[in-house]
């Protein structure tokens, strides 16, 4: 051991060349390999954006929810705000909840809600036809909200909630408060029955054709 280099025993050692003999070497991705790679994520990244704007254009004109009685889904437009005094809901088209068939040929749909119940208790519609939807609230804050369907919307008292659907096929379902209200928000449900194509609606009560437009103003 040379002088010096007690209590560090590889000190002095000669040093050896490590032996590559018999080793692999990794390959390396070159520019082409990487090339390739993205290439090919790019064509799916490419697929994924196709498929994804077939599927928005195919629900905008088919309909994407989910279905009544398995018969098919159902079509609905955007939604729209107004405002009426709850106060005074006797001097409008809510005096008379209901669906009713207007002059011109389309149909509208009155619903008020409150605690704890929506008026009427039970929907009828047709199936085929757009539906003007207009919901309100006679007291505190309400969900209204269309089991088996995207038909979802808070309900304000002095607010209207007004929105168009086309249920496609006939079958039943409900209408449940899916906000908080009170001691028996539990027990908020009505019945909306989707009646074959053709079923006639009953015509609106020309009092209430002259109202929409005085007591529901957009904001």
């Amino acid at each position: 051991m040379a002088p010096g280099t007690e209590g560090r025993p590889y000190e002095g050692l000669p040093y050896i060349e490590p032996s590559h003999a018999g080793s692999r070497q990794r390959p390396g991705l070159n520019h082409h390999t990487l090339e390739l790679y993205e290439n090919i994520w790019l064509g799916i990244a490419g697929l994924m954006a196709v498929f994804l704007f077939v599927a928005v254009l195919a629900s905008l004109f088919s309909g994407t929810f989910p279905t009544i009685r398995d018969t098919g889904g159902h079509n609905m437009g955007a939604i729209q705000n107004g405002r009426v005094d709850p106060a005074r809901l006797n001097e409008t088209p809510f005096a008379k909840p209901g669906v009713y068939e207007n002059p011109d040929g389309t149909v509208e749909a009155w619903v008020v809600a409150r605690a704890f119940n929506f008026t009427p208790t039970r929907l009828e519609v047709p199936a085929g036809r757009p539906i003007t939807m207009h919901v309100t609230s006679a007291d505190v804050l309400h969900g209204f909200h269309v089991e088996g369907t995207n038909i979802n919307t808070e309900v304000l008292p002095g607010h209207v909630a007004t929105y168009t659907v086309t249920f496609r096929h006939p079958g039943e379902t409900k209408t449940i408060c899916n906000e908080y209200c009170g001691a028996g928000h539990h027990s908020m449900i009505n019945k909306v029955v989707v009646l074959p194509e053709g079923t006639p609606v009953a015509p609106v009560v020309p009092a209430t054709t002259t109202t929409t437009t005085t007591t529901e103003v957009t904001p």
